[in-house]
């Protein structure tokens, strides 16, 4: 139910505000310039030769892109030579938030889930989302609930009714068990 972001992007290294991250760049390969990066991002046409992208605050335009396995390397222009590269290893790879592009109807990102209220359909308070973990069968959302135990809640229909990320909230049908009662 939840669009990944690739893998997890590291912890030190946040987007700048209006920004999305899409890549991070991981090191240089060759004496070309070439930059290897990981995806953070579904959506492979970001790195299309003419994308605008920004590293370390530029605007950029990717001119080459080759994917093997899961890292795509680019040709940045302005990056040509390996100590251009080098100065860019560990920068993220921006692009700006509205040029987003939007999820499909039933899927959403994760930083729109993660934050959100969580309801349960008898109108019972359960926590907040704290993460969301991806764990190839389905999503599953951990719900921080305080001083109480965390609450994991697959991200299948059945249990997940609603996703209002304008509202804050999300609505969830709980099957028996999965609750300590109160």
């Amino acid at each position: 139910m939840a669009l990944r972001l690739g893998r997890s992007q590291p912890e030190e290294r946040m987007p700048r505000d209006g920004y999305r991250a899409v890549g991070v760049i991981e090191r240089p390969r060759g004496l070309q310039g070439e930059l290897k990066a990981l995806p953070l991002t579904d959506f492979p046409e970001r790195f299309e030769p003419g994308a605008r992208v920004f590293i370390a605050g530029a605007a950029r335009r990717v001119a080459r892109v080759n994917w093997q396995k899961d890292r795509v390397y680019l040709f940045i222009e302005g990056v040509g030579d390996r100590e251009a590269a080098e100065a860019l290893r560990g920068e993220l790879i921006e692009v700006p938030e509205d040029e987003r592009p939007r999820a499909e109807d039933g899927f959403w990102y994760l930083d729109e889930i993660e934050g959100l209220r969580v309801v349960g359909v008898d109108g019972r308070e359960l926590g907040a989302v704290r993460e969301v973990l991806q764990t190839g069968a389905n999503d599953v959302y951990i719900v921080d609930r305080g001083a109480e135990r965390d609450l994991l809640i697959p991200a299948v229909r059945d249990v997940v009714v609603e996703i209002d990320p304008s509202a804050g909230v999300m609505r969830v049908d709980l099957p028996d068990g999965l609750l300590p009662p109160e």
